[in-house]
This record gives C-alpha cells, sequence and structure tokens, in this order.
C-alpha cells in the first residue's frame, strides 16, 4: 500500500491518523473518546514502514499530528462498534 499510495504513507509517517477501511483514522478533530481497530492501526505501522509491534492485550493510544485527536486502539469490539457521534462519516469505511 506504501508504493501504491506514496502519500498516505508519507502523511502516516508524519503521524498523521489517514482515513483507512478500518476504523482508526479521521479527517477532522471529533468530540469525545474515540476508539479504533487493531487492524487500523497495524495497516497503520505499516503504511509508516514500522514493525506490527502490537500489544493485544493492553490498548494503545495514538495522538494524530493533523487533528491533534488522541485515538485508542483495542481489541473490545464493543469500544469501538458503538456509534461514536454523527461525524462518523470522516472514519473508515468500517466506522
Amino acid at each position: 500500500m506504501a508504493v501504491a499510495k506514496p502519500d498516505l504513507a508519507t502523511r502516516a509517517s508524519d503521524g498523521e491518523l489517514v482515513v483507512l477501511v478500518w476504523k482508526g483514522g479521521f479527517e477532522k478533530k471529533l468530540d469525545g473518546q474515540k476508539y479504533g481497530t487493531l487492524q487500523y492501526l497495524a495497516t497503520w505501522q505499516g503504511l509508516r514502514g514500522d514493525g506490527l509491534d502490537i500489544d493485544m492485550v493492553s490498548e494503545t493510544s495514538v495522538t494524530c499530528t493533523k487533528t491533534g485527536m488522541t485515538v485508542v486502539y483495542t481489541a473490545e469490539v464493543a469500544k469501538y462498534a458503538k456509534p461514536q457521534n454523527s461525524d462518523s462519516d470522516d472514519e473508515g469505511l468500517f466506522a
């Protein structure tokens, strides 16, 4: 994906939580606590060229350099599956 979409890879490398097919990236800052999937985190790390160092038990928080919003990546489906607000169109395709 990084080769096919170098602009996306650059933005991710710069710390932006870009919108991907998995829930976890946002175009703009939204109110409230936001959760994302571990699939998003793995894809984002791959875009950045990072190793897939994901703790399957603990939650991982990442703050977007573009929006300043912090997203918590979790394996707990109930946290990211529930509607978070009306701006959900800005999230991944599986939001």
